[in-house]
Formats: C-alpha cells, sequence, structure tokens
C-alpha cells in the first residue's frame, strides 16, 4: 500500500473529479471518435441539451460548447451577443467583473463602469440610473472574489424593466446555487464545465436565450473562432466550426449523469451547503473570521477568511500542503489582488467525502 498522503485540493479549479468523469480518459483511448463523424451528433445533443435540462431552461435557451475555459465563455458572450456599437453596463464589485471590463475594453465596446470596492452590494437606484443610458449589463453571480453571491433577480428585474440585456457570468455558479434564468431574465451565461459541474477546464459552455440567438444572425463577426451562433449552427448539425475534443465532451457527458445521481443541480447544492455548515463552524471554533459584506450572502463553494494575527498566507499555505493529518494533505487559495494582503480563500469544491473536510480542521487547527 503506498504511504503518498491524498491531495484535497481547497481550490476552485483543480479539484478531484468523478470516478465516471476520470474513467472517460482511461478508455477513450481504445474507442475514439472522429469529431465530425456520425458517432459525435448524438452525444453532442445529448451534452448539448443535458446542460440547459440540468439548469430547467431547455424550453427558452440553447447550450454552446467551447473549448477552453471559463474566460473563453466570457469572451465569446461579450464579442457575440452585442453589436459593436451597443453600450454595456458594467457592474463590477470583484476581480472578475474587472475581467469582463478588460475584455469588453479590449473587443472596443463601449463601457459604462460601475465600480465598486470589492465585495459591496451594488445599489440598485443606481444600477437603474445608469441603465437609462446602457444596452445592455453584465455583472458575475457568484464573486469567487469574495466568495459572495451578486443580486442577480434583483438586476434582471430592472434590464427587463427597461428592456435591456442581461449578460450573467456564471461561471463559479451554474450548477451549485439556484438560479432561474427566465425569471432573472437573463439573455445569456458565460459558463464553465469544470467549476460546479465536475467536468475538467478544457471545455466550457455558454447558455443562450433563443431570442437573442436569433437575432445574433445578423450581428458582425468580431470573434473569428469564437462567434456563438456560427458555432450554434455547425453543432445543431452535429460538427463545430474549429476543431473540438470528442473525449472531452464525453467528460461532459459524464459529469452530467454524476450530477444527476446527486439530484441534480438542487442534490449538489444541498451536498455544498452541507460541507459549508461543517466549515464555517469549525472557522469560528477556532477564531478565524469570516469575510461578509452587507446584503450579499455567501457562496456555497468556499468562504473568504481573514488572516490570522501572526500567520501568513504563504506560511499556512506551506504548512497544510506539507503536514501529513489522517493520511491528507491541503491545498488552500490566496486572496486575489486587492485583498490579498489581508484574507485567504478556502472552497469545498470537487468529489470529496465530508470526513475530508472534518480532517482538513483538525490541520487547519494544528497550523494556527
Amino acid at each position: 500500500m503506498s504511504n503518498t498522503p491524498k491531495v484535497v485540493s481547497l481550490t476552485p479549479a483543480v479539484f478531484h473529479l468523478p470516478a465516471a468523469v476520470n474513467a472517460v480518459s482511461r478508455s477513450y483511448g481504445d474507442n475514439p471518435i472522429v469529431p465530425r463523424g456520425p458517432k459525435f451528433k448524438p452525444i453532442l445533443d445529448r451534452v448539448r441539451h443535458g446542460l440547459v435540462a440540468a439548469l430547467g431552461a431547455e424550453a427558452d435557451y440553447e447550450a454552446i460548447l467551447l473549448t477552453g475555459s471559463g474566460s473563453t465563455a466570457i469572451a465569446a458572450v461579450l464579442g457575440s451577443c452585442l453589436r459593436r456599437e451597443e453600450r454595456l453596463l458594467v457592474i463590477r464589485n470583484g476581480a472578475y467583473g474587472d475581467r469582463i471590463l478588460e475584455f469588453a475594453q479590449a473587443l472596443g465596446q463601449p463601457v459604462i463602469d460601475y465600480e465598486l470596492p470589492y465585495g459591496v452590494r451594488p445599489d440598485m437606484a443606481r444600477v437603474e440610473e445608469l441603465l437609462a443610458g446602457a444596452d445592455a449589463v453584465a455583472m458575475i453571480h457568484g464573486g469567487t472574489s469574495t466568495c459572495t453571491l451578486n443580486p442577480m433577480a434583483e438586476v434582471g428585474a430592472l434590464a427587463r424593466k427597461h428592456g435591456k440585456k442581461l449578460l450573467m457570468d456564471g461561471i463559479s455558479s451554474l450548477f451549485v446555487e439556484p438560479i432561474d434564468l427566465a425569471a432573472w431574465n437573463v439573455a445569456a451565461v458565460m459558463g464553465s464545465c469544470n467549476k460546479g459541474l465536475h467536468s475538467h477546464p478544457n471545455l466550457t459552455c455558454t447558455i443562450v436565450r433563443k431570442d437573442l440567438l436569433a437575432d445574433m444572425a445578423t450581428f458582425p463577426s468580431r470573434t473569428p473562432n469564437l462567434e456563438l451562433h456560427k458555432t450554434w449552427q455547425k453543432q445543431v448539425a452535429g460538427g463545430h466550426p474549429y476543431t473540438m475534443d470528442p473525449m472531452s465532451v464525453l467528460q461532459v457527458d459524464a459529469a452530467l449523469s454524476a450530477l444527476a445521481t446527486e439530484g441534480g443541480a438542487a442534490g449538489r447544492h444541498a451536498m455544498y451547503q452541507a460541507r459549508c455548515e461543517i466549515l464555517r463552524a469549525g472557522y469560528e471554533a477556532l477564531g478565524l473570521k469570516i469575510a461578509r459584506f452587507e446584503g450579499q450572502p455567501l457562496q456555497s463553494i468556499g468562504t473568504m477568511l481573514e488572516i490570522p494575527a501572526g500567520n501568513s498566507y504563504e506560511a499556512m499555505a506551506d504548512k497544510l500542503a506539507t503536514n501529513v493529518v489522517d493520511g491528507r494533505v491541503f491545498e488552500i487559495y490566496s486572496a486575489q489582488g486587492k485583498l490579498s494582503d489581508r484574507y485567504f480563500r478556502l472552497f469545498n469544491m470537487g468529489e470529496y467525502p465530508l470526513e475530508a473536510y472534518r480532517v482538513f480542521l483538525k490541520a487547519l487547527a494544528q497550523v494556527l
């Protein structure tokens, strides 16, 4: 028996995946699939439908798969779902709101920038005021910078009231948090097949409302290999305008099946909440202070904590990654940018039993 400790990743990007997802890569080499052959279309159809069905959105939305990460989905939605002249209100209160602004500016999109300190809840009166001069609005749903949730339903209601498009970054909230795309008036979603779906980060997805998808047929091309309307047309026919890895699609298919066995998105949300209950009670028992922001609920996927006095993130991370406790070591995550000198983050994503988090609290207690 190996004495190598098991690594438990408490990060939001690389973590252990379902056994069914891992099994795909072990068996695929014996039965590869031609990406433009007859065997590919049924798999592609099943995955595309499965993504929107898992969100309860199959009546009004279409899923489009892309090679790449969540940032690929951001670029694709901004470059495909807006005309070049449309004015985009960007609500940013975290690092990924900053990324939306960066990408929009790189595309030459006219932008109205509503900047807030990280974690601070957007003021709805100010949002409504700024919407008067905009054609669309973009906002992060799950802010992994601060481990909080933004008020997407409220912003969506204002967008509906004023006839504006709402572009939602759901990269860290899809399949984990309660989401109602139609009720929230979401026009398009920047998504992920990694994060809450528990597949690899080499394939991503966007979710686009059908009426917007029809309008996009007349939009000029802006992002050559990320044009969502062209990609959707090819995928409906069973192909892809550029090379796509069928093994990655099969891994997403396996991840959707694993999600279904857990009771779908609602079941996964309940699983993540159970983890949060154990961990957050443990953090407070250890005297750690959870970062909370007024009016902003905490995400289910993780928690931001103040670095305790007399410690540093680097020292804690090194000890947790090297000190073996009950056969496990742990990888943790720093805070981002403006917050990294005061906070660190602990995510509870991936395929781990509750016992792993109890062991982590024991390891954390030793470090502190």
